[in-house]
């Protein structure tokens, strides 16, 4: 309840803002103009079985690579890439170990134990290193978490040179984005090699009849590498740990026996907010091999120049992935994941963004970018990369206004902006949605870690106030449960060869989320003052 009332006094003190910008006669007109034979058309391109779902390093995402170029040159998108051009070339390694090399031993008071099995703990590929051989002890770290000046899962316990173990999860209370960002793999990484430690289990506190993670004993990693291939971009790796690894939690209760802990009541003062460490008492010693596989990956990245003469050195980013997961596993004898609504729809919702700059003739003070990124299914590779190394001075970018799965399915009245109650981003969401006469609601399923999944989240953490616009749960139809219909119709078509051309689309929520996305950047570009972090906000430290 807290939070949902700090959430709308937010709402309602952002509201003078919005009576302070307007939407100019030529402006509406432009936004009235939205085609959605145009947005249905880019959709049916990119889902077409004839790029069998997009995958980085195929034929098919390079098919949908030069469609946007082609778009992006009828449009009068200046080229904003490397060397003049529409492409921000990046290396994708897939990481890949050897299961005949594999060794993982546990050693503690009762002995030697072999370790590896398939409930018990997968391991994860180094992007950079072709060997590993590690032997550490164990310590137990709670959550992995520890916020500036606040709970820390580190107290009392030194990490250095050792293997951390820690739990899937937060401790209670976060707000939902910082939930979801604690929560990441690579948060945890990150923390624990600022530890000191150089390894980092990651278990699950809740029985599970496969692997932490996935279904592969020895899952690969996707990520991209700058030029020297030193330096790992995206958002599950950070290259700096020597070992990785998920565990189940019968996994984790073999470890304990050794420490004399009793993991039920562990875990219960965990949940009541009370941090836990301690040594695990045991060394763990494991050795494998790995092997790459190196493509060459491509963001594509277009410019309207910004009127003002001060401004149009600054840049806010209009992003969305182009990427979807290629051919899978068959379902109902389709194996093609086309990738419709995800994201399809939300390319196709750049584009008639960027037209309506273009043809319309609505010049922004501010230049903006579109950014079509690749390989976001892999972690938010291409993103990571872009945000890290722009192809525009890292401190001209103002703000990301990201685009991943808009949803268009019912309509359009509510809207969930999240990030934007981090920064001054609020205000321009209010004043969009406030024009548009759209609800704004609070995350209404902080469980599922949206915030952290999608390519805002890669800006974020460069220190760039980003958001991304979901869908609401506001219905005009008496009777009709729209968050139910959306979990509904989310597992029939998230990730799934049934999220094509002939699924479910209502365009005029189409119409709606570009007006609302394009409203949002063009009050940014328009506002002489950039976007600034809230005072104290974590993400702005």
């Amino acid at each position: 309840m807290k939070t949902f009332l700090a959430f709308l006094f937010f709402i309602l003190s952002v509201n003078s803002y919005a009576q302070q910008l307007t939407v100019s006669p030529e402006v509406k007109k432009g936004m009235d103009r939205i085609d959605t034979n145009r947005i249905h058309a880019v959709i049916e391109y990119l889902a077409d079985d004839r790029l069998k779902g997009r995958k980085p390093g195929t034929e098919g995402y390079k098919l949908a690579a030069d469609y946007i170029v082609e778009n992006f040159k009828k449009i009068g998108l200046l080229p904003a890439g490397d060397k003049d051009s529409y492409f921000q070339s990046l290396i994708l390694r897939k990481a890949i170990i050897d299961p005949a090399s594999f060794k993982a031993e546990w050693k503690d008071k009762n002995g030697t134990t072999e370790l590896y099995s398939k409930s018990d703990i997968q391991f994860i590929p180094h992007p950079l290193k072709t060997e590993i051989n590690i032997s550490a002890p164990l310590v137990f770290a709670g959550y992995g978490t520890e916020i500036p000046g606040g709970y820390s899962d580190y107290k009392g316990i030194d990490v250095k040179g050792k293997i951390v173990v820690v739990l899937r999860g937060t401790p209670p209370g976060l707000q939902s984005t910082l939930a979801a960002h604690f929560n990441r793999a690579g948060s945890k990484m990150v923390t624990a090699f600022k530890k000191g430690a150089v390894g980092l289990i990651i278990a699950n506190p809740v029985p599970t009849s496969s692997p932490a993670t996935a279904t592969a004993n020895f899952p690969s990693l996707t990520v991209s590498l700058n030029p020297e291939k030193t330096v790992v971009y995206g958002s599950g790796a950070t290259g700096d740990l020597a070992l990785t690894a998920n565990m189940s939690l019968k996994g984790l209760n073999f470890l304990f026996t050794a420490s004399e802990k009793n993991f039920d009541q562990v875990f219960a003062e965990l949940k009541s907010g009370n941090s836990q460490s301690f040594d695990l008492n045991g060394d763990l010693t494991v050795s494998y091999k790995n092997s790459y596989e190196d493509i060459v990956g491509y963001n594509i990245i277009g410019k309207i120049e910004g009127t003002d003469k001060k401004l149009k050195n600054e840049y806010v980013v209009h992003s969305a992935h182009l990427d979807h997961i290629g051919i899978g596993r068959p379902v109902n004898g389709d194996s093609i994941y086309n990738g419709a609504h995800d994201n399809a729809s939300g390319v196709a919702s750049l584009l008639e963004i960027a037209r309506l700059y273009k043809e319309k003739g609505i010049a922004p003070k501010r230049s903006i970018l579109i950014a079509m990124v690749t390989s976001e299914e892999a972690g938010l590779v291409g993103s990571h990369y872009f945000a890290s190394n722009p192809t525009v001075p890292i401190t001209s970018i103002v703000a990301d206004v990201n685009t991943d799965m808009p949803t268009f399915i019912a309509p359009l009245l509510s809207i969930v902006p999240l990030g934007a109650e981090h920064s001054s981003l609020m205000k321009n969401v209010q004043f969009a949605a406030s024009y548009l006469k759209l609800d704004i609601e609070p995350d209404p399923e902080p469980s599922e870690n949206r915030f952290v999944r999608s390519d805002q989240y890669s800006f974020v953490m460069q220190g760039i106030p980003a958001l991304n616009i979901k869908y609401g749960n506001k219905t005009n139809t008496p009777g009709f449960d729209l968050g139910a219909f959306i979990k509904n119709w989310r597992a029939k078509y998230y990730h799934q060869p049934a999220d094509g051309i002939d699924g479910i689309f209502y365009y005029p929520a189409a119409i709606t989320y570009v007006q609302l996305n394009f409203l949002i950047s063009y009050s940014i570009a328009q506002t002489t003052k950039r976007p600034t972090w809230n005072p104290g906000d974590l993400f702005g430290k």
